[in-house]
């Protein structure tokens, strides 16, 4: 996702405010910051839905959102927004400055979403993190149920922690219902740019179909919507991730569904909180029992109601944590 470096220009950040609401004698204030991409970003863009549907729960409250152009502009627009209830880093990019502004600032909340690799504990900071390989696992069940080859593969980016959870999870979970499938898989190679390269994503879902894959899931920004062309114009089936693949219009036919991280509805919960004072820093891990992943399935007769019944009991068993994803 190295994005960092778009629209690095002299532009000064942008703020965009949610409208206050009645005249209050005491206002609950937030700042959030995105990262360079802005509200094109699936993670930002969630998040910040997400303080606008908590806003509305909120009478008396107010919002600001900062886009930066530039990484060097997190930790200054970090600090500025300390004077405010609460503090949100929208990006895993984030991590770094807001570890450090939230240690030097203990009076406000922080909080940063879906960090790839858990920070250092600061009393005030709240990290929410995914179990985005309980998603993979649910894409791996429905992958092993209607494989008819019993072989699926798997297009992940380049080896990150979320992408060894998406493969972990999926390939356990095609194994789970249908033991003995071959589950091919492959972790974008490094000298390209991590999450962003669809042509060798599209090759990838190829070179499995090639070897009987007729199932492929594809993770990881555009890679991954990358495999998800390569498998329909293979003729495959495929599976998409988080709100990535209903944008991949050439792949709607092979498309049997898309594993969801919930971020907008997780934001939401961790505003109400700080607005009610029963805020807790540390990490908040969700999944499937907290309804933070999950996997979308559109209306399609592919999609039988015994399929449908079967991913809901699996699901069920994932949030009762009866079940190992492999990780």
């Amino acid at each position: 996702m190295l994005l960092v470096q778009a629209g690095a220009s002299g532009t000064r950040p942008r703020v965009e405010p949610l409208p206050t609401g009645p005249a209050c004698a005491r206002t609950f204030t937030i700042g959030f910051v995105a990262d360079v991409a802005g509200l094109r970003s699936s993670v930002d863009a969630a998040g910040w839905r997400g303080v606008g549907e908590a806003l509305h729960e909120i009478s008396c409250s107010h919002a600001d959102l900062a886009l930066p152009t530039r990484p060097s502009e997190y930790r200054r627009l970090l600090e500025a927004y300390s004077r405010n209830d609460l503090v949100i880093a929208g990006s895993f990019l984030l991590t770094d400055p807001v570890v450090d502004v939230a240690g030097a600032n203990p009076a406000p909340h922080f909080l940063l979403v879906d960090p790839i690799v858990v920070p250092p504990d600061r009393p005030n900071l709240m990290v929410l993190s995914f179990r985005e390989d309980q998603a993979a696992f649910l894409a791996g069940t429905l992958a092993g149920m209607v494989t008819k080859t019993a072989v699926v593969g798997g297009v992940y980016g380049p080896g990150s922690a979320a992408d060894r959870a998406n493969r972990a999870g999926f390939e356990h979970g095609a194994q789970y219902v249908r033991p003995g499938i071959r589950v091919l898989g492959a972790y974008q190679p490094a000298g390209g740019t991590p999450y962003q390269d669809p042509v060798w994503g599209a090759a990838r879902a190829r070179a499995f179909s090639n070897q009987q894959a007729d199932v492929v899931f594809g993770a990881g920004g555009t890679t991954g919507q990358g495999a998800l062309r390569g498998a329909a114009e293979a003729g495959r089936l495929c599976i998409g991730a988080e709100i990535e693949a209903p944008n991949v219009p050439t792949a709607t036919s092979c498309l049997l569904g898309a594993t969801v991280k919930r971020v907008d509805a997780a934001i939401k919960g961790a505003v109400l909180d700080a607005a009610a004072g029963s805020w807790s820093g540390g990490v908040r891990t969700l999944g499937v029992a907290q309804a933070a992943v999950g996997l979308r399935l559109p209306a399609d007769p592919r999609l039988t109601p015994e399929i449908r019944r079967r991913l809901d009991v699996i699901a069920g068993l994932l949030a009762a944590g009866s079940l190992s994803t492999g990780l």
